[in-house]
């Protein structure tokens, strides 16, 4: 049955009850009927016919497959037919027959409780819109904006508050000194006008000849010099307390932000949408957090000084500072729209700017160094980046470009009005209504005053530009737990017995196809098994879900009867040990490479250079400048580089220093020489002794002596068996085998 059959089927089903006189339950969706009928809201239906209703009435009826609650504003009997309107629709539905109609609302059932539509104030509504209908739709829509934009004020205030939480919850004490060191910065620039004021107008009487009092002067002028020595120290003392700060606040965001990246379910860093997500939330958190909070500290310095600025000019014309604020208001519209349109080109560039990250990574970093040199394929990337870099940049300087004319455009206004008012306060002094000290102030405070008002909207249009992106971050460090790889595990990790995998089918978000096909194996503990197959073929996917990294989408794992979804994957990883086709290569000393095998013990030298010698590096890595203690890579200076069968015997030894009860290897030997795969396979026989171990591998000769063999096909088990009994069956196993050894 398809959507539109089964929409069909239960709108059927509810004109049967209500046929059998039954109230109706319907919840609203939509504002079509706004304020009338909220959406969530609960409508109750009865029955009813066509003859029992008039004008005004809200009926439900069918249309589209869907059932519709609008108000009946006419009915032509001679046609059957009625004609109906949402109350915040400006035009009419489509006329629709008596055979249609469903019922009629009688009761809504609102958060306050129910309200009949019979009431008082549900009357004079209905009145209203069937009399003038274009008006209170009108009015309706005004309603409706105001209405949305007091939840999106609320709903933005809650966010801000949230991540002024996050941004300073272990810096409290920090904050609240700087925040007092900010007010008092916007202050004392205008303490020190007031100061000059007072100075210009005691030296005024020196001009006509009045006498002065010269320790009057002095202590004028020492207060002046103790505030302009004041700004200066706050100054300094706010720039050390802002630095630590930064460094306390980026260090509790940047352990957040790992700590959520560690904890992360592997399938979030297969995910572009995922990716584009945790792009914005680490590109962000180097910076956002701290700039958000100094924006604050702008705000609080900034209203600081507007208070002081409003004293100063109700001291000379309260009026001045209306067109002070009607200077500034444009300039101030203007930035909250460009920062709205800038966080929405964000949003939209988070994919290309990954894309182009990725290209600049190709051509500068050294893994791919080689082959780009070796096959020049340099200038493709380069043109690929370029490509990318020159779009990006070009919308957003078009959008900048169209932020500078608008900006300009204010600014003259802004001119217009502030010299203006310079002109007018200059005819005041000319008409004796202010001395020559109120014209300094007013010169001084009046230019001050503009940069304050200026820097006051401005750190407001910042804030909610730095919330929106702060929101960004946040919402990556509230992955949900169901989310995460490592849920709290209600069962203890036990392989004594087997590992059960039973009708396991699994398919990556990202894909429409299924990876793995109804698996079912058995895996007896302390048993050796070889996974193989040709590539594509499932084998690493079955691996992640082994180790937890992804769960079944059907079907069950279970480690001794015990669900891998009750272990959790944190349980699993801790008593596993594996070595990954796609290895990592760690650019610290050898020591720290093959102890980071179990780094919940003390590094034990002993036992670091018993599994290098089980993994046939011991020889390597004692030949070093330093030994076991030379710094691995050419990352930093001072550093040795390995081979790549070097580094993959080097993850083997990790591996073999964790001793874990089951050991997986996924192409154990993929970079080693055929000696060394050999020398490899012999120490795994004697490694693997008492404990289960699965490998993975293609190459069929390594794994001839593994107890059982399952033989992967396109995602399903098509063999299983020992080598010698697959071979005797001449299927998948023994072609594979074949051609192997043909090649």
């Amino acid at each position: 049955m398809n959507k539109s059959d089964a929409n069909s089927s239960l709108l059927d089903f509810a004109e049967t009850l209500l046929d059998d006189k039954l109230t109706l339950e319907i919840r609203m969706q939509g504002y079509s009927m706004f304020p009338t009928l909220k959406g969530g809201e609960i409508a109750y239906i009865q029955k009813c016919l066509p003859e029992d209703v008039k004008r005004g009435d809200i009926l439900v009826f069918r249309h589209r497959g869907k059932f519709i609650a609008h108000r009946l504003m006419s009915i032509d009997k001679k046609l059957q037919t009625f004609t109906a309107k949402g109350d915040n629709n400006k035009h009419f539905d489509s006329t629709f027959h008596f055979s249609d109609l469903t019922g009629i609302v009688k009761t809504i059932k609102r958060t306050n409780g129910e309200k009949k539509i019979n009431s008082f104030g549900m009357e004079v509504r209905k009145q209203l819109t069937i009399t003038f209908p274009t008006i209170t739709t009108a009015l309706n829509n005004i309603h409706l904006q105001f209405s949305n934009r007091i939840i999106n004020s609320k709903s933005t205030l809650k966010k801000l508050i949230k991540n002024i939480q996050l941004a300073t919850e272990t810096a409290s004490r920090l904050v609240t000194f700087n925040a007092l060191l900010s007010v008092l910065q916007g202050v004392m620039p205008f303490v020190l006008i007031v100061c000059m004021k007072a100075l210009t107008d005691f030296l005024t009487p020196t001009a006509t000849n009045e006498p002065t009092n010269e320790y009057q002067f002095m202590g004028l002028l020492s207060l002046t010099a103790f505030v302009y020595l004041t700004i200066g120290v706050l100054t300094e003392i706010r720039n050390l307390y802002g630095e630590r700060l930064t460094q306390k606040v980026l260090q509790n965001i940047y352990g957040k932000v790992q700590q959520k990246h560690i904890e992360l379910a592997l399938s979030h860093l297969e995910n572009p949408k995922s990716l584009d997500k945790i792009h914005r939330a680490v590109q962000e958190s180097s910076y956002r957090p701290i700039k958000f909070i100094n924006e604050i500290f702008t705000l609080l310095k900034s209203i600081a000084s507007s208070i002081f600025l409003a004293g100063i000019f109700l001291s000379i014309k309260w009026y001045l500072v209306v067109v002070l604020i009607i200077a500034v208001i444009p300039v101030v519209l203007i930035r909250l729209k460009f920062a709205r349109k800038f966080h929405r080109m964000k949003d939209t560039h988070s994919t290309p700017e990954r894309e182009m990250y990725y290209y600049n990574r190709i051509l500068t970093g050294f893994p791919f160094a080689k082959e780009l040199k070796l096959f020049g394929f340099a200038t493709f990337f380069r043109s690929r980046f370029d490509k990318l870099q020159k779009r990006l940049f070009s919308e957003k300087l078009q959008l900048r470009q169209s932020e500078v004319w608008w900006n300009i455009a204010a600014q003259l206004f802004s001119v217009f009005l502030i010299f203006g008012s310079l002109a007018y306060v200059a005819y005041l002094k000319t008409t004796g209504e202010i001395s020559i000290g109120a014209v300094v102030l007013f010169f001084f405070a009046f230019q001050r005053g503009y940069s304050v008002l200026s820097d006051l909207f401005r750190s407001m249009t910042q804030i909610m530009e730095d919330n929106s992106y702060m929101c960004d971050v946040r919402d990556f460090l509230e992955v949900t737990a169901a989310e995460t790889s490592y849920s709290h595990p209600q069962k203890q990790f036990g392989l004594q017995k087997a590992i059960h995998v039973e009708h396991v089918s699994f398919r990556y978000e990202t894909s429409k196809r299924e990876a793995l096909k109804n698996i079912n194996l058995h895996i007896e503990a302390g048993k050796t098994v070889a996974i193989v197959g040709a590539n594509g073929s499932g084998k690493t996917t079955f691996i992640k879900l082994l180790c937890g990294f992804y769960m079944p989408s059907q079907g069950s794992i279970t480690f001794d009867d015990v669900d891998i979804r009750l272990l959790g994957q944190a349980t699993i990883a801790q008593n596993m040990a594996a070595v990954f086709q796609d290895f990592a290569l760690y650019n610290i000393s050898a020591l720290q490479n093959i102890a980071l095998g179990n780094v919940h013990i003390k590094p034990n030298i002993a036992k670091v250079k018993q599994a290098a010698s089980d993994a046939g590096i011991d020889e390597v890595l004692e030949n070093l400048p330093q030994g076991y203690h030379t710094l691995l890579g050419n990352i930093f200076q001072g550093g040795e580089e390995l081979s790549i069968g070097q580094w993959q015997k080097l993850a083997l030894a990790r591996a073999f220093y964790r001793d874990a009860p089951l050991l997986i290897l996924d192409e154990p030997s993929s970079a080693l020489d055929v000696h060394a795969e050999s020398q490899i396979m012999h120490a795994l026989q004697k490694l693997t002794t008492g404990k289960t171990s699965i490998v993975i591998s293609h190459r069929l000769n390594s794994v001839q002596w593994a107890d059982t063999i399952f033989m992967f096909d396109a995602g399903e088990v098509v063999e299983i068996g020992s080598h010698k009994t697959l071979m005797a069956k001449k299927g998948k196993y023994y072609e594979l085998y074949k051609t192997t050894r043909e090649n």
